[in-house]
């Protein structure tokens, strides 16, 4: 039988998401990239910080957007630095792409952020 959540937790979980998402926009807004496609991207990025990301691995992370907008917003984070890209000594084509630090400290910033609103709920009869 699937554990139900009374209304009142229902709301705060609901409330929560509301605050996670402004939590975001705080903390990324400034940099231009406060829209929750870069918080698809940049999640999933750090998720898989020890592997090594091809360029093209990158736009499937962008789901809500075309792949042609996904290309163009990499790309943007690129040139203004807030994303790292390198090449590969055998093939010139391929460019790989990691987080900076201050887009991980940051992100381990809004985790920690988003953590704390949601061990805050209280589950209620």
């Amino acid at each position: 039988m699937p554990l139900r959540q009374s209304q009142n937790t229902r709301r705060a979980i609901a409330e929560a998401i509301v605050s996670m998402d402004e939590h975001w926009v705080a903390l990324f807004g400034e940099l231009g990239i406060g829209d929750s496609c870069y918080s698809d991207l940049l999640v999933n990025m750090w998720l898989r910080r020890s592997e090594s990301l091809r360029k093209t691995d990158l736009y499937p992370f962008m789901p809500g957007i075309s792949r042609r907008t996904a290309v163009k917003y990499v790309q943007e984070m690129i040139d203004v630095g807030l994303l790292d890209e390198s090449g590969t000594e055998d093939d010139k084509r391929v460019r790989h792409v990691t987080l900076t630090p201050i887009l991980s400290r940051r992100l381990e910033r809004y985790f920690d952020q988003v953590y704390a609103l949601f061990e805050a709920i209280e589950p209620t009869d």
